[in-house]
């Protein structure tokens, strides 16, 4: 985890680098303080309690009041947008035909993608009895993939548009990681894990690159940044979602094999086979949710905020 802020600090540098002409500051008038706090306390609240409710229990007076908590400084933060004169997150933006779907994709798709490094990686390192850098390096064709498919994908949102290439994507990933569901106890990484890893990779490569593509298209240049914030806000609270429901379903299943006196490795292999079968059918629901998503082949946004509809304002 120290790799991060390492290279934070170096896209740092290079950004003031790089933009030297932009440093002076703009005066910020009537800066949505309150909205900014409502925001983030809500999501890191959502966020921390999902992570925690399979430690915790669902049902315990911590997780229901965390929740609880979470979802009334999101309902105050969208009463605040309403009635602030200069709103952080416009609710207008979500006018944008398309914009909401392509968002819930990249939610829903990215909890059933965390499913493999989370569930794989304590697969490989608890059954298979991998090392922590054989588990690293066993990743790396995926990387390779993964960028691979991106680059072709990109090419052909010119062609046939984004909808086709994220349905598409969804629908190949969903059976790379339906194949990795079935990894036995005593499995290969050349036969049971490198060919639903790859056929997974190649189906998310062009699922990432079409959502970015088909959330900004449409957005005012002044309100990218915006949409650019709410594609990954969806990203990590879809990770954070999903791995709090796979963690509780794989849990559950290895704790009732293990109470039956089923051997551990099998036991939890098990459990991760249940995790990883799930995240499938997160990732393809995900493909049903992209068929309403922005049908894009990558125009240029509008230049101005003036195509972008504000809701009228409120009257006292």
């Amino acid at each position: 985890m120290f790799v991060n802020p390492v290279a934070a600090v170096l896209v740092l540098i290079a950004t003031y680098r790089l933009i030297s002409a932009e440093r002076r500051r703009a005066q910020l008038q009537n800066f949505d303080l309150l909205g900014a706090v409502l925001a983030t306390g809500g999501m890191l609240l959502l966020v921390y309690t999902l992570v925690k409710a399979p430690d915790v229990g669902w049902g315990t007076a911590r997780t229901m009041g965390g929740l609880a908590g979470a979802l009334a400084l999101l309902a105050g933060f969208v009463i605040n947008e309403r009635r602030a004169k200069n709103p952080l997150a416009p609710l207008s933006i979500f006018r944008i035909n398309g914009l909401g779907y392509a968002d819930a994709t990249q939610l829903i798709a990215f909890a059933g993608f965390l499913a493999l490094f989370f569930f794989l990686t304590l697969y490989m390192q608890n059954v298979l009895g991998y090392s922590a850098i054989q588990t690293g390096l066993a990743y790396l064709p995926l990387t390779f993939a993964i960028g691979i498919a991106a680059g072709i994908s990109s090419q052909l949102l010119s062609r046939v548009g984004t909808r086709p290439v994220i349905v598409t994507g969804a629908l190949i990933a969903a059976g790379g990681l339906f194949w990795l569901s079935r990894i036995p106890t005593h499995g290969s990484y050349v036969s049971d894990l490198l060919p639903g890893m790859l056929l997974l990779s190649l189906g998310f490569g062009p699922v990432f690159v079409g959502v970015t593509t088909a959330a900004n298209a449409g957005v005012p240049a002044d309100k990218s940044g915006l949409a650019a914030a709410l594609l990954n806000a969806s990203q990590q609270l879809g990770g954070a979602l999903g791995l709090a429901i796979f963690s509780a379903l794989a849990t559950s299943r290895t704790h009732d094999l293990l109470a039956a006196h089923t051997p551990q490795a099998q036991a939890l292999t098990s459990g991760f086979q249940r995790a990883l079968l799930v995240g499938s059918i997160f990732i393809l629901a995900s493909a049903v949710i992209a068929l309403r998503a922005t049908n894009t082949r990558g125009d240029a946004p509008s230049a101005g905020p003036d195509r972008l509809p504000e809701p009228e304002p409120a009257r006292a």
